[in-house]
């Protein structure tokens, strides 16, 4: 019988075959390993020392959020926990990406679960809220660069998240997990009483703090974009990124293996909408992909190394340490 888990992997896997099978028969191939091929490292080596960079950025910004739980945890510690997350997102064609990594990790050390769900919901919300900003403000900013149609569904994304805050923010989420009837069952099937509970711990300042942070990574995530674009000499607007790399975020987080097929897809659509080859644009996110495997396998390697000193350290008979703390 197929558990939950393994049928969530198979629909994932069946969604990037699907979305790769469309891809393949609309995108010249040929065309797309020339791109690869006459990449210029330089600019690749650039974008994915800014993506590693962004894995300690974001760690900084999940450090800022546990420290207002009372959870102290060291960067590096919390970095390691990050660049594992990212060797299972990248292997495992499950749920169990790198954001339940570090919710198992931290919940283990803490015997906190709701802290641990707390934070990463907390975490992940704010990274997407900052870069749905940036990339209206792109659209506002720059008329006529990108479609209007794009333009206002990252306006649409940006206010359902602002409505989705403000509504999680209200007290009435208990009363009505407990009332009888769908209402209630809806409510506590999305587990809305807990979510609620994830946003009430954090005041200004910490959000604050968190905010800024955000807007350093998606610079960031924007800026290794540019390199790699940069690099197989697409000619897009500066400001196009701007626009585009917050919908290709939120795309990714619909089930795929790796997000391959979705990411793809997205980037052919959006760059083919401002003239870029969808050639070129599929080299790019295959090229953004490639920067993340690699940063995922840099995490298999912490991961490996970090469960032999486990073996090593641990007494005969001894309990399990948790794992990653670097």
């Amino acid at each position: 019988m197929l558990t939950r888990k393994r049928i969530r992997g198979v629909v994932q896997i069946a969604i990037s075959v699907a979305l790769l099978t469309i891809i393949l028969r609309q995108v010249n191939w040929v065309e797309v390993k020339d791109a690869l091929r006459r990449i210029e490292l330089g600019w690749l080596a650039l974008a994915w020392g800014m993506f590693i960079l962004g894995v300690i950025v974001r760690a900084a910004r999940w450090q800022t959020l546990l420290n207002a739980l009372g959870v102290r945890r060291s960067l590096r510690e919390l970095s390691a926990w990050y660049f594992v997350g990212g060797f299972f997102n990248v292997v495992l064609p499950t749920g169990f990406g790198g954001d339940a990594v570090r919710v198992a990790e931290l919940a283990q050390d803490t015997q906190r679960l709701d802290l641990a769900v707390n934070s990463v919901v907390v975490d992940r919300y704010l990274g997407l809220m900052v870069l749905l900003a940036m990339g209206l403000l792109g659209g506002l900013a720059a008329p006529g660069v990108a479609p209007a149609a794009v333009v206002w569904l990252t306006a649409g994304l940006f206010l359902a998240g602002l409505i989705a805050a403000a509504a999680l923010a209200m007290p009435w989420w208990d009363d009505l997990a407990a009332r009888p009837g769908l209402l209630g069952k809806t409510v506590s099937f999305l587990r809305l009483p807990s979510l609620a509970e994830a946003v009430r711990p954090y005041d200004r300042k910490v959000l604050g703090r968190a905010l800024v942070i955000s807007l350093v990574f998606n610079i960031l995530q924007i800026g290794w974009n540019v390199a790699i674009a940069r690099g197989l000499n697409i000619q897009a607007p500066l400001m196009s990124f701007f626009i585009f790399v917050p919908l290709t975020a939120v795309a990714l987080l619909l089930p795929a293996f790796g997000g391959l097929g979705v990411r793809e897809m997205t980037y052919a659509r959006l760059f083919d909408s401002i003239g870029v080859p969808q050639a070129q644009a599929v080299a790019l996110s295959l090229s953004v992909y490639a920067i993340t495997v690699a940063t995922g396998l840099l995490g298999g390697l912490i991961y490996l190394f970090g469960g032999i000193r486990r073996a090593r350290a641990k007494p005969a008979g001894g309990p399990d340490l948790p794992m990653a703390h670097q």
